[in-house]
């Protein structure tokens, strides 16, 4: 498969956001963190002072502050997480989901099909042509044979009707079945919608993978 230059620096780019996003993330679950458990401070202290009596004043002061410095810092923390994300969405990530879309449809798809397709089609039209080719030159010979044939079955019930044979035979044109040519269409109608849904080549067909060449 033909690289995509622009999606893989793409790719490589998204790592490096994404490591940088996650890096504000951790700060942000640090801080949460950090005000729970100044929360869970001021919480012991309270508790102390209610269970024995003794006053905490200058320790519950110390430990309000604490969380309050805690949440300042949480609600700071977010603010750079919130400013980093939208610069990633923006100027941060250089290369935008709609460059890499408009890439693809208008340079990729069209590159990679001028690579690959002359040959399938040349392939294509080869096969189609030598189908198409012997199919009418079978069809002619039934044409051909049209008349003898018929005049045989004429003969076969003529024999019937003066006693000459007592039972009437099929009496087919040579080429009158399509399958004697080589080809089922039904068969090859599935086998064309196998292969569309990813199966390999039937065991019973020869893989060519240039045009073949015709013999001077």
């Amino acid at each position: 498969m033909k690289k995509f230059e622009l999606y893989e620096q793409y790719l490589k780019q998204n790592e490096g956001i994404a490591k940088a996003r996650k890096a504000y993330d951790d700060k942000v679950k640090a801080a949460e963190q950090a005000l729970a458990d100044a929360k869970a401070k001021l919480d012991e202290v309270v508790h102390v002072e209610i269970t024995t009596g003794a006053q905490k004043t200058k320790d519950k002061a110390a430990a309000r502050k604490a969380v309050e410095e805690a949440e300042k810092d949480l609600a700071q923390t977010k603010q750079e997480r919130e400013a980093a994300y939208k610069y990633f969405s923006g100027a941060g990530g250089s290369i935008t989901r709609p460059q890499v879309v408009q890439a693809y449809l208008n340079e990729y798809v069209p590159s990679v099909k001028a690579e690959h397709l002359p040959v399938i089609q040349e392939r294509m039209k080869q096969g189609i042509d030598l189908i198409l080719s012997a199919f009418y030159d079978f069809q002619q010979l039934k044409r051909e044979y049209k008349d003898i044939s018929r005049e045989v079955k004429e003969i076969d019930r003529a024999a019937v009707r003066y006693g000459e044979q007592k039972v009437s035979y099929a009496i087919p044109n040579p080429f009158g079945r399509v399958v004697d040519s080589g080809i089922n269409i039904p068969e090859l109608v599935s086998q064309l919608d196998k292969i569309a849904n990813g199966a390999q080549l039937p065991d019973s067909a020869t893989y060519y993978k240039q045009p073949l060449k015709e013999e001077n």
